[in-house]
């Protein structure tokens, strides 16, 4: 039990150095155009729309220098899948019922560079776990990553940021689902609102 107190101990004051040193909290929205491929090609395989893929997230930024600072958060992504004619599709779709509805929770984490006093560079590693299950696509639970250029006009105690960028899902799967698989592509832009401690 005195351990416990003393980790916890350890803990608020760790905290309390850290707040006067640089940290933020943001919350934000994006949406993003979405497209969901095979990594090899396949003849004769349906294919899938992405459609209306929004974003709302919490990030957690901690400065580590004058140019370097470290993101992490929290990330819920939704949006509808729609597969296109196949071969063995009828003209009001699959043979078969799919859920429409995609959801997943992912946990970015990545390092930013400032570029002058507005501009930055983002650049690090995607978690993801798919939520939904039956949308006729391969399970995106796994890790990818995320690139992007953002800008961001900070007042005394409030950050407001535009951060369009690049992601790539699935690019290493938790689990292996044979030698073909989509992969959930996004280009978007987040809009976001800090509080700087």
């Amino acid at each position: 039990m005195k351990n416990a107190y003393l980790l916890c101990f350890i803990l608020l004051i760790s905290f309390s150095a850290t707040a006067q040193s640089g940290l933020g909290v943001k919350g934000y929205f994006g949406a993003s155009g979405a497209m969901a491929n095979w990594n090899e090609d396949l003849d004769g395989a349906s294919s899938v729309d992405i459609e209306n893929l929004m974003e709302v997230g919490v990030l957690f930024s901690k400065s580590i220098s004058e140019k370097f600072s470290l993101t992490g958060g929290v990330n819920y992504s939704f949006a509808k899948v729609k597969i296109n004619s196949c071969p063995l599709c009828n003209e009001t779709g699959l043979p078969y019922p799919y859920n429409q509805d995609f959801k997943m929770l992912s946990i970015p984490i990545y390092a930013e560079y400032a570029l002058g006093k507005i501009f930055y560079a983002a650049a690090g590693p995607v978690l993801d776990f798919q939520l939904s299950e039956g949308n006729n696509l391969s399970n995106q639970s796994g890790v990818g990553f995320l690139l992007g250029l953002g800008a961001k006009v900070k007042t005394e105690k409030l950050t407001f940021s535009v951060f369009p960028n690049y992601k790539r899902h699935n690019t290493i799967p938790f689990e292996k689902e044979g030698n073909y698989k989509q992969v959930l592509q996004e280009l978007g832009v987040q809009l976001g609102v800090g509080y700087n401690f």
